[in-house]
């Protein structure tokens, strides 16, 4: 009966612990204001900050007339490696975990796209699963524009 109740305790503590991406949230987007009237033309990169257990991010971004023409955004793992059709997969490609990696992974590609069209930060949708990806999208956008218009 002990170790049923061990069991038990071990059981939820491992459940609890699986949060994935949803461990902090996203920024609001009304505070998402990004201002390009000081911005020069110019291609600008910039690495986002480390998330201990899921990598960082670069975004490359394109600014020509006060305007993004270009934005790309790339997620890499822990180990360096890109976040790409095979991120997840170490549990094989039926996971759960690979199914939410893979949401990430959609998401890298869906932020930059959003920005340029927009051209507004604050219009681009955070997705459910990939706050992270989101947050470094974030950081990093804001820190381009800000080089841009020194």
């Amino acid at each position: 009966m002990r170790n049923f109740f061990i069991a038990i305790l071990v059981a939820g503590i491992l459940i609890s612990g699986c949060g994935g991406e949803e461990k902090s949230p996203a920024p609001k987007p009304a505070q998402n204001k990004i201002d390009l009237s000081n911005a020069k033309d110019g291609t600008y990169t910039i690495e986002s900050s480390r998330d201990e257990k899921l990598g960082n991010s670069t975004l490359t971004l394109t600014i020509k007339d006060k305007k993004i023409v270009a934005a790309s955004f790339t997620g890499y793992d822990l180990f360096g490696n890109v976040k790409d059709e095979n991120y997840g997969a170490l549990t094989g490609k039926d996971s759960a975990d690979y199914k939410k990696a893979q949401v990430a992974v959609d998401a890298i590609k869906v932020y930059p796209a959003q920005l340029v069209e927009t051209q507004d930060l604050g219009k681009v949708d955070a997705i459910s699963g990939a706050s992270i990806s989101y947050g470094q999208f974030v950081e990093t956008t804001r820190r381009a524009v800000e080089e841009a218009s020194k």
